[in-house]
This record gives C-alpha cells, structure tokens and sequence, in this order.
C-alpha cells in the first residue's frame, strides 16, 4: 500500500486496482485507519470506486473556510455536535425545515458520507478551524453487518500537513485513473 503523510499524524494509504477500477483506502490518523471496519469476523478497510469521494475532497481542499458547525450545541467536534443536533424538534413546520436545511446544506460541505457512491465508508466530518482541520467520524449507526474499529471520535490535524497529504494523494489517483 502507498502511503502519503505520516501515519503517527496523518496519513492517507492507498491501492489501486486496475482489473477492477477499483481504490482500497486508508485514513490515519495518530496512527488509526479510521476506515478500517469488520464484517463476518474478517478486518476491511475502503475499497471501491472512489471518484465521487476523490471529487468531493478535491472540492473540499480548494474551498476551505472557517465555517462553524451551523447550530449551537455540545461536543469537541462536528461528528459530536450532529448527534444531539439531530435531536431539535418543534411545532413549527417552518422552523424544522429551516433548521435541518441548514444542517443538510453544512452537511454536504463538510461530510464526505454523501460522496461515498455505495462503498463502506466511515462517516468522516472534515472542518477546518483556524490554522487546523478537524477530522471527526460517527459510525455508531452503522449497518448491522459492519462494525467500524473506531465509531466515534476526532482529531486536530495541522492544516498545512492536512492540504499536502490529501492533494498528494489526490494527484496520485488523478494521474493514475485519468490518464
């Protein structure tokens, strides 16, 4: 498996497959592959058709902000809020559709979950925040039949390291799936 970054901080590791079109990917972070899951007693880590995911983290990279989590709620990181986010709940029509928009829209900015195209894949909160990214991830609602290592939890990445290491792996599966 290729590897970019450093797995003690972060890293990204991955595989291609070219008789199946297919990417098996890693995500460390302080030396964790939060993608790893198991299923039926065996250990798997991503592995699929990726472009969609590439495409989303491309956009991710080139459009970075500060942009705060969209309410107000308790938790260290994004994977943390959305749990008791999910929970609002009013007599107004109006308001809970204005506020779970609000969530769906920071959501598609942020959640790589939506670009996963169908592959087993964590379900990963990226936001940068000043001169960091915070890297969250809540599998706890997992499918019944995959059981992710790590189900919750979340890390500061230095932004800088963060950039480099998702555009070098971003330009390895450019160069080797678009030629």
């Amino acid at each position: 498996m290729n590897v970019i970054g450093d797995k003690n901080l972060f890293a990204i590791g991955y595989e291609f497959f070219d008789d199946e079109r297919v990417t098996e990917l890693s995500l460390y972070i302080h030396g964790e592959n939060i993608l790893e899951f198991s299923s039926d007693g065996e250990l798997f880590t991503t592995k699929w058709d990726l472009d969609e995911l590439a495409l989303w983290l491309r956009e991710f990279i080139e459009n970075m902000e500060d942009d705060p989590y969209p309410v107000s709620c308790d938790g260290e990181f994004a994977a943390m809020k959305d749990v008791e986010a999910r929970e609002f709940d009013s007599d107004d029509d109006d308001e809970v559709d204005a506020y779970y928009t609000k969530l769906y829209e920071w959501d598609l900015r942020h959640r790589w979950h939506h670009a996963s195209s169908g592959a087993v894949l964590a379900d990963v909160y990226f936001q940068k925040s000043g001169d960091f990214v915070e890297i969250s991830w809540n599998n706890e609602d997992a499918d019944e039949n995959v059981v992710f290592t790590y189900s919750l939890g979340g890390a500061r990445i230095d932004l800088d390291m963060f950039r480099s290491t998702v555009d070098g792996f971003l330009k390895a599966y450019a160069t080797h799936w678009f030629r």
